[in-house]
């Protein structure tokens, strides 16, 4: 009989909790974005790029706006399952273009070369910044339509040992310039 009588408690109740977790999951970017005076094609670059990093994922969007700086930045708290990692979103309008980028760093429970076969088999070995620190660049993706022509506009990682080569630093870059027409 009580089982009957908390069964549209339980059901409301997961309901909410599913309804939460939901909006949790989408981006804030967008209100974060009608805060400014950026043009639209550097708020889609924008709006590109946080929506491919959040995915499912919980967030937190800091801005801090400047009234006398000529550009955005944006810092991201990124919640995964296990940990947090730091995001850096930037974006400059130029009189022909935008120049927009982001910046991922986290650290993992294991080397670098674990690290590297675990989550960047697919990145080309580009050299070192020094002993501890490895330079990767995205050039092999599944589908080679999403590689940006440019090498420059490809996704970057730093690999560095921490915590005497017990842990992995990782910082994943990517940077785009996009054309602007004046008045956009």
């Amino acid at each position: 009989m009580l089982g009957r009588l908390f069964l549209p408690y339980f059901l409301l109740t997961g309901a909410l909790l599913l309804a939460v977790s939901q909006v949790a999951a989408q981006s804030k970017m967008p209100q974060v974005l009608t805060e400014t005076n950026l043009p639209p094609a550097c708020k889609n670059i924008l709006l590109d790029f946080a929506e491919t990093l959040i995915g499912p994922k919980k967030h937190r969007i800091l801005r801090n706006p400047t009234p006398h700086a000529p550009f955005f930045q944006a810092f991201m708290l990124l919640s995964y399952n296990d940990q947090d990692s730091h995001v850096l979103f930037t974006a400059v309008p130029t009189d022909e273009s935008c120049e927009v980028s982001y910046s991922e760093s986290f650290e993992i429970d294991a080397s670098c070369m674990e690290t590297r076969e675990a989550l960047f088999k697919r990145w080309q070995l580009i050299g070192k910044l020094s002993e501890t620190t490895l330079v990767l660049r995205y050039d092999h993706p599944r589908d080679k339509k999403t590689l940006p022509l440019d090498e420059n506009d490809r996704a970057s990682a730093y690999l560095t040992q921490t915590r005497n080569g017990k842990a992995c630093l990782v910082t994943r870059k990517q940077h785009h310039i996009q054309a602007v027409k004046k008045g956009e």
